[in-house]
């Protein structure tokens, strides 16, 4: 039966959103694409399209940012790769990460339990463990929105902030890539997403570039990269850790700012995040 999702203004609710991690174990030997987030891409919808026929066509055919975001496959053991395709065998642990930016779609992704049967190609995986507990389990959880803003909107924040992308990211600008983490790309592109998901608080993605202008860039380890999904998609972006000092900034605009950057562990920053790019992880001082 096809499951009810809500609209108010032609926008979906937001009530909670989420990060989860499927622990998988290939069911078969196999072998995928070495960038293979088009192959998840198509396999999110197909978790939507089973979940509520409705919800997945609204999202395909009229959501640009689309609600959700995934990494590519990662296993705690070294998958051999040769001719740029990975070579799982069958028994392989393996960890998919994916974020719900909007209630309803939280809610399908949870819909899967241990023992569901993934297709991805001609490999086949199984759910073993569904984590969703930060304490079991990094990059983990689910929050209700309204409390993630009023939480940081009440508490001291570090005047540094280190941000690890994680997988290649990229942003457009004009008809070029711009494979660097410009803080007016970072920041405006969260305050896009946080906009199109039509979170809480009224925050201005002007404004927010605007602002984003004013912070320095401190430290910067890593490098450019190349990454095809199809044959018809690819991007120059980059990898690594990027180091920014918020100290110039008014106290307003620290929480703003640390605000949105807490945001992109759900959203990830620039394009193409629902084919695993953009994925990012905020390095906090211990």
């Amino acid at each position: 039966m096809d499951r009810a999702f809500y609209v108010s203004s032609s926008r979906i609710l937001v009530y909670m959103i989420g990060a989860i991690v499927f622990e998988l174990r290939a069911l078969n030997s196999s072998s995928l694409l070495l960038n293979h987030g088009q192959q998840l891409h198509g396999l999110c919808f197909k978790i939507l399209e089973d979940f509520s026929p409705a919800l997945s066509t609204h999202i395909h055919n009229h959501m640009s940012i689309k609600p959700f975001t995934l990494a590519e496959l990662e296993s705690p053991q070294q998958i051999p790769s040769r001719n740029n395709r990975l070579y799982i065998t069958k028994g392989t642990v393996l960890h998919w990460r994916v974020t719900a930016l909007q209630d309803d779609v939280l809610q399908a992704f949870l819909s899967l339990q241990p023992g569901h049967i993934f297709a991805l190609g001609n490999l086949h995986l199984q759910i073993e463990r569904v984590l969703i507990n930060p304490e079991i389990c990094a990059y983990t959880g689910l929050v209700d929105p309204t409390d993630m803003l009023a939480d940081f909107f009440s508490c001291t924040l570090p005047l540094d902030l280190n941000i690890d992308f994680h997988s290649v990211t990229t942003f457009r600008s004009g008809t070029q890539d711009y494979p660097w983490p410009l803080p007016e790309f970072v920041f405006g592109s969260l305050a896009d997403k946080w906009t199109a998901m039509s979170m809480p608080g009224n925050i201005s993605a002007k404004q927010v570039r605007d602002t984003a202008a004013s912070i320095l860039p401190l430290q910067w380890q890593g490098k450019s990269c190349r990454i095809t999904l199809s044959s018809n998609r690819s991007a120059t972006g980059f990898v690594g850790q990027f180091t920014y000092s918020l100290a110039h900034l008014s106290s307003t605009d620290q929480q703003l700012i640390a605000l949105l950057a807490a945001y992109a562990e759900f959203s990830g920053v620039g394009r193409w995040t629902a084919h695993g790019l953009g994925q990012v992880r905020i390095k906090r001082n211990s």
